[in-house]
């Protein structure tokens, strides 16, 4: 038994060490192991898993394949038509190499046509093997025996199917064999690319967030901190498929909807109201259930239906309270407050095309922003504020510049009417402001806002308007204020040199009389104007107490109310002519808004009704705010 054994050693051994010196060679020219090529399909595996030492893709060489002189990536395909696949291998470390290559379409295990031996000489050494993938036959192409030197091509036929699969996802491994005849040293290189079809449509790209794209809707300050029921926008490509923005809806429920154009935003995984969605922007409202600290934003196209497109996840941090403000111009740079008129408060003549003036001590400025946190009574998240809500901070501090503004000039803080995540600070600007442009901040909770806006405050002598009186000779860049029967109107000269009446919102021009309003004015040759006749001024009218405004009040010709409306002190007046009349500060400043048949005032939480007499009936008008901002 012992001798027996003895004489079978040899020739053992023998054949083991042919084995051993083919099974080395083989390893170092690439030895074909079917399912290598490393492209994640199902039962895919990658070669380095027995050839070890280096890190795949890890040398200084390069692989592609090729149609033609068309990379494979850039390819398209007809159905049917036999193509040649040329795959090149450069790695000046390389003694031998071989290849590996497989093409799928479908779920992954779909065979897109046929793999053969290419025409040419690079394919006399391609062989092609069949095997299984979930059942289903699939094809390998691999090389039968090593290409020897620093450089290697192959050709690969392939004829895809006459039919058409669509997308086809093609992997390749090579191995950069250093010719040591065992499994070290060897460099893996693999290569993957999806050749679609000709004449098919490219399938859809998902939504993509940009590096640090989710901020606070301001955008000027690029704040990468929000608050709960804050506006935010998210930048990046692919939001959705129209052409020009879209503006959010309201649902059933009354609340802003969370889906959009087919566009919705998750925060943390929770649905976020939408208020505008552009291919390259959709803004937002953080929801507050997504909580305090890091969350993580997506943004889904095609939401709730089949196919729905997912974008990355945006980190994106959340703190009780992160105040910016919003802000109307880019030059001048940091205009962000208005007059109680809706007017910029600017420089006069700062930006072309817009009425801007600076305030003065006294004047009412408005602020609005978002990220100011809680309110009282509570506001859900895509819930639209129709009356008053002040903010829940328990310290408010509006800073002009280094001067904190008092809390008595404080007329309202809290959210914004008819809006959702949009809040404003309305402030009667202090005696003591010295003219000149100041920058503006909050302090909210010892939260300072964002830097950059700022409250431009002019001289109050410069503020005080030029009479119109007879003779007064009105240059092009001047005005002069005369009153109109019980309103207050400005005569200006317009681009055209015509001498013109603003009265409210309606504006007269003529280019030598205005006698239907009672003023008479005439152009000069250097574009002047002189006035030449103004209306007699009204009569002084006695004190009257003026009464609030409530919901179904019958206001009368010549009758009034007042409300307090985005926290400005606003009065309702009906002319004996049956024309209503919405004032600001004063019964006896200007018309702001005014209409005879309706006016809407619904974007200042009011609304009202014309009846056949010429009253008006108040329909609804917001509460008085809360006392504590």
């Amino acid at each position: 038994m012992t001798a027996t054994r003895k004489a079978l050693v040899p020739g053992l051994l023998l054949a083991g060490l042919i084995a051993f010196a083919n099974s080395a060679w083989a390893y170092s020219a690439g030895r074909f192991t079917r399912g290598n090529t490393g492209g994640e399909f199902p039962g895919e595996l990658v070669c380095t898993r027995c050839h070890q030492g280096n890190e795949l893709n890890s040398g200084s060489g390069t692989v592609g394949i090729t149609v033609g002189e068309t990379p494979a990536a850039e390819y398209t395909y007809t159905p049917g038509e036999t193509v040649s696949l040329i795959i090149s291998l450069t790695d000046e470390n390389a003694a031998l190499a071989g290849f590996q290559l497989t093409l799928r379409s479908g779920e992954g295990c779909g065979q897109p046509g046929t793999l053969a031996a290419g025409p040419s000489d690079a394919g006399s050494t391609v062989k092609t093997i069949d095997g299984t993938c979930n059942g289903s036959t699939v094809q390998w192409a691999a090389h039968n025996r090593p290409a020897i030197g620093p450089s290697a091509t192959w050709d690969v036929a392939w004829t895809p199917p006459a039919e058409g699969v669509g997308p086809v996802a093609v992997a390749l491994a090579v191995n950069a064999a250093n010719g040591n005849r065992n499994r070290t040293g060897d460099t893996i290189y693999t290569y993957t690319a999806t050749i679609e079809q000709a004449g098919a449509a490219a399938p859809p790209m998902p939504p993509a967030i940009s590096d640090g794209g989710v901020v606070l809707a301001d955008r000027v300050s690029e704040t990468t901190t929000g608050a709960p029921n804050a506006l935010a926008a998210a930048l990046g490509t692919g939001f959705t498929e129209a052409e020009d923005p879209v503006s959010g809806t309201v649902d059933d429920a009354g609340r802003i909807s969370t889906s959009l154009s087919g566009t919705c935003v998750e925060v943390n995984q929770h649905r976020a109201p939408i208020i505008q969605v552009a291919p390259e922007e959709v803004t937002f409202q953080i929801p507050s259930e997504s909580g305090i600290g890091v969350a993580s934003v997506q943004v889904i196209r095609g939401c709730d239906a089949d196919g729905e497109l997912r974008s990355n996840s945006a980190m994106f941090q959340i703190a009780a309270v992160q105040p910016v403000f919003f802000q109307f111009s880019e030059s001048p740079p940091g205009v962000s407050a208005l007059h109680a008129d809706l007017t910029l408060v600017a420089a006069a003549d700062s930006i072309p095309g817009r009425v801007t003036r600076p305030a003065v001590p006294g004047d009412f400025v408005t602020f609005f922003g978002t990220g100011f946190g809680r309110t009282v009574p509570a506001l859900e998240t895509g819930e639209i504020a129709v009356e008053p809500h002040g903010l829940a901070a328990d310290s408010l501090r509006p800073m002009i510049g280094e001067m904190e503004v008092p809390a008595e000039k404080i007329l309202y803080a809290g959210a914004a009417l008819n809006f959702a995540g949009l809040y404003q600070l309305t402030f009667q600007v202090p005696d003591t402001v010295a003219a000149g442009s100041h920058a503006f901040s909050v302090l909210l909770d010892g939260v300072a806002s964002a830097d950059g806006p700022m409250l431009e405050v002019g001289d109050p002598a410069d503020a005080m308007p030029t009479a119109c009186t007879v003779g007064l000779v009105v240059m092009p860049d001047s005005t002069c204020e005369v009153m109109v029967g019980e309103s207050t109107a400005r005569f200006e000269i317009n681009d055209d040199g015509q001498g013109c009446l603003v009265v409210g919102m309606d504006t007269t021009c003529g280019d030598q009389s205005l006698s239907a309003e009672g003023v008479e004015a005439a152009r000069n040759d250097n574009g002047s104007w002189t006035i030449g006749t103004v209306p007699a001024p009204p009569e002084p009218s006695e004190d009257m107490e003026i009464p609030n405004c409530e919901a179904d009040m019958v206001i009368r010709p010549g009758g009034i109310c007042k409300a307090v409306i985005l926290g400005i002190q606003a009065f309702l007046e009906i002319t004996e002519e049956g024309e209503a009349c919405a004032k600001i500060t004063s019964p006896d400043s200007a018309c702001i808004l005014s209409g005879a048949d309706e006016l809407d005032l619904s974007a200042y939480g009011a609304e009202i009704e014309k009846n056949e007499d010429n009253s008006w009936t108040v329909v609804r008008v917001p509460p008085p705010p809360s006392s504590d901002p």
